[in-house]
């Protein structure tokens, strides 16, 4: 069962568990993508919810295979299904669920969960990425990387 590490402009660090099962493509992707240590902009919307995009780097090629009108993966969900602690993967942002959303579009396909003992900090770190756009208007960023054993 492979891992990664999410650490938060405060601080807080949270572990993830890759759903392999259910998405395989997604989750090799992501882990490879995650060979390194990645940092990822932040992005709350205002308007969905309690979740944000977070983006890498952008490639030199644009991706043409996954947008909002056809997002990728197996098992795609509406962003009203998403529970706390969701994480979807697209191959070009990481998108972080920490509560309810309220969008009714599709979203995609989770590619891991939040362990269950680091969700109450998810919620904490998630709040504060909203205050970094809302109130504070500075720049958020996600760092990612794998849990090594």
């Amino acid at each position: 069962m492979r891992k990664i590490i999410l650490t938060f402009p405060n601080g807080t660090v949270v572990k993830a568990t890759l759903l392999e099962a259910e998405e395989p493509e997604l989750c090799e992707s992501l882990w490879n993508f995650l060979e390194t240590e990645q940092s990822f902009i932040c992005h709350n919307t205002l308007s969905t919810g309690h979740s944000f995009a977070a983006f890498c780097r952008p490639t030199r090629s644009p991706n043409t295979e996954s947008h909002l009108a056809n997002p990728v993966g197996r098992h795609k969900v509406v962003y009203t299904d998403l529970k706390k602690g969701n994480l979807i993967w697209s191959g070009t942002k990481l998108y972080v669920v920490y509560g309810y959303c309220t969008e009714p579009s599709v979203a995609g396909a989770v590619t891991a969960q939040v362990d269950e003992e680091d969700l109450d900090a998810l919620v904490t770190a998630g709040e504060n990425v909203w205050h970094h756009t809302y109130y504070f208007h500075k720049l958020a960023v996600l760092k990612c990387r794998r849990e090594e054993n």
